[in-house]
């Protein structure tokens, strides 16, 4: 049988043309060719010329961001320390990462008991914290079911501990309306929600999830895999367009969110490192031919979006080369997910997918069913809300528990692998709340249970810069900052007695430190705290311009983040949330 002929793009970032208004892409696909040639189309190279005169590029937008923050009237800007691109250098200092607080009453939410619409599963919560009032949106799934009949459950909560979920009397589940099934159809299998403030008040949430009606009409083209819903009030749904197929390619999705203005949707697809398409062994199953790797699309538009996507984050795997079949060694489950988006930077966690290594490619769902891979969490970082990276390679952010406990199963008391699915991280007060799932691992989904629990850090604090001795002193200097007037600078640090903090601001090649604003002129933080004020004696405020912030530390001082913004701390209490 032929191969089946198919078109395939890529896209060049941005370009400005020299004299012109506006920005232009370039899309390259191959020549199509005609329908007798059975043989596959192939690039070996592309060249792209241009004149230096005509075409030049616009300022940084990838990985690493713009070269130059730009901090905004009315606007927040983070400078995390483990963020390597906001701090751009350090000497004498390291990285230390913050172990989260898992809360002791976890589950938080529970998988309902037999009958209830989330018997078997509560998973992937998706939270949002509104004017005081948390609210959850999650999959519910009952005993016994298929992804086929999933559908959204609903849950509220005074302090983010204690949940209940209400009875909406909107979607009828056995004959009843008493349950907490938001109005919307079957079969979304994931759970994305978000407040879209710049969307009529009748679209003002929107959610993304994975349409399940693809597992009918399997491909890896399908272009039905991802539906997004909007709502006036989060609870009565309705698909944004007749079909519910949205992207081009299909993408298990597992979240959606706005940065800078444009729309993401993001999941993960089989690696583009493999050999395609599906193959089918003598026992009839169809296997995709590598591993997950997280995918991300931008659009500035909900109905309408590109045909590519970007490769967001991929993690190489333990196998002999990433570059065979299968699904062995280590992968990103569901892509990056649970996005922390301020500003200027974005915090998601991903999937630590472990598959066991296995020579046997036939033999991988078998573990796969059998318990053998496992999943922890990861967290990464962007700033540009396309592409990804580890602030730590390697580190696990949350693990599984090593103890006969919720999110370490234990069937028939003898342990097994569990995988932890990520959520939603949000900032609230003065905690930094992860809400996540643990679910047992396997193809038949019947068996699957999963419930939902949550993790916090003191906010914004999950990693900090020290010394590495503390006897000497150590400095680390930011990116180059452009602000107007009027930007003020806070800290979130931790100085205990006998150690301490001191500001300089210099000027934008990090070499001289600027008038008023060394340490005769003030600039010392002398107390802890989560949002600390930085003054200099005749400066309140940070200069108008380009300039650098060089941080000096002593003793046993400890630096998680620094803040631009216009404001002193919110009464809100929660000030890292102000203008993002």
């Amino acid at each position: 049988m032929g191969r089946m002929l198919r078109r395939f793009f890529f896209v060049t970032k941005p370009y400005r043309r020299f004299g012109g208004s506006g920005r232009l892409q370039l899309i390259c696909e191959p020549q199509k060719q005609s329908q007798q040639v059975n043989r596959p189309v192939r690039i070996t190279s592309v060249v792209i010329v241009a004149v230096a005169s005509t075409l030049l590029p616009v300022a940084s937008s990838g990985a690493r961001g713009q070269e130059v923050v730009n901090v905004a009237k009315g606007q927040q800007d983070v400078l995390f320390a483990f963020d390597d691109v906001s701090i751009e250098a350090t000497r004498g200092l390291k990285l230390e990462m913050v172990v989260a607080e898992k809360h002791p009453n976890n589950p938080v939410i529970p998988r309902g008991k037999a009958g209830d619409p989330d018997s078997s599963r509560a998973s992937m919560p998706s939270v949002l914290y509104e004017n005081g009032r948390w609210r959850m949106w999650y999959p519910a799934q009952p005993i016994g079911s298929t992804w086929y009949h999933s559908r959204v459950g609903y849950a509220e909560s005074e302090d983010g501990i204690t949940w209940r979920k209400p009875e909406l009397g909107l979607h009828e589940y056995r004959g009843s309306l008493r349950n907490n099934l938001v109005k919307s159809t079957r079969g979304i299998s994931t759970v994305s929600v978000i407040v879209d403030n710049d969307a009529p008040p009748d679209r003002r949430y929107v959610l993304a999830g994975e349409d399940m009606s693809w597992w009918k009409t399997w491909s890896l083209t399908a272009p039905c895999t991802t539906r997004v819903d909007t709502s006036p009030d989060g609870l009565h749904w309705k698909p944004l367009r007749d079909k519910p197929g949205l992207l081009s390619q299909m993408n298990e999705t597992y979240v959606i969110y706005k940065f800078q203005g444009q729309y993401h949707i993001g999941g993960h697809q089989v690696s583009p490192l493999v050999r395609l398409p599906l193959q089918t062994y003598p026992n009839g199953r169809v296997h995709m031919l590598g591993p997950r790797t997280a995918v991300v699309w931008r659009s500035p538009r909900l109905d309408r979006w590109p045909l590519e996507n970007t490769k967001a984050f991929f993690k190489p795997m333990r196998s002999s080369s990433p570059f065979r079949k299968g699904w062995n060694g280590e992968q990103v489950h569901m892509g990056v997910a649970a996005i922390n988006a301020y500003r200027n930077v974005c915090l998601g966690v991903y999937g630590q997918w472990h598959h066991p290594p296995i020579e046997d490619e036939d033999a991988w769902q078998d573990k796969y069913d059998g318990g053998a891979v496992s999943c922890d969490l990861g967290l990464v970082i962007s700033n540009d809300g396309l592409h990804f990276r580890e602030p730590a390679p390697g580190y696990t952010l949350i693990a599984r528990d090593q103890e006969l406990r919720w999110d370490r199963d234990h069937r028939d008391n003898k342990k097994t692998n569990i995988m932890l699915m990520q959520g939603s991280m949000v900032n609230a007060g003065t905690r930094t709340h992860l809400f996540y799932a643990a679910s047992t691992p396997g193809g038949n989904v019947a068996a699957v249970h999963a419930n939902i629990g949550l993790a916090t850090w003191p906010r914004d604090r999950l990693g900090y810069l020290s010394l590495i001795d503390e006897r000497t002193t150590g400095q680390f200097v930011s990116r180059a900052v452009e602000s107007k007037s009027g930007m003020k600078l806070f800290v979130n640090a931790d100085i205990p007695d006998g150690s301490s903090l001191q500001v300089y601001v210099l000027d934008e090649h990090g070499l001289d430190v600027l008038q008023h604003y060394d340490a005769t002129d003030g600039g010392k933080v002398k107390n802890s705290g989560l949002d600390v004020a930085v003054a200099w004696k005749d400066q309140q405020t940070l200069p108008k311009g380009r300039f650098k912030i060089r941080c000096e530390l002593t003793g046993k001082a400890k630096v998680f983040a620094l803040y631009l913004r216009e404001t002193c701390p919110s009464t809100s209490g929660d000030p890292a949330a102000a203008g993002r």
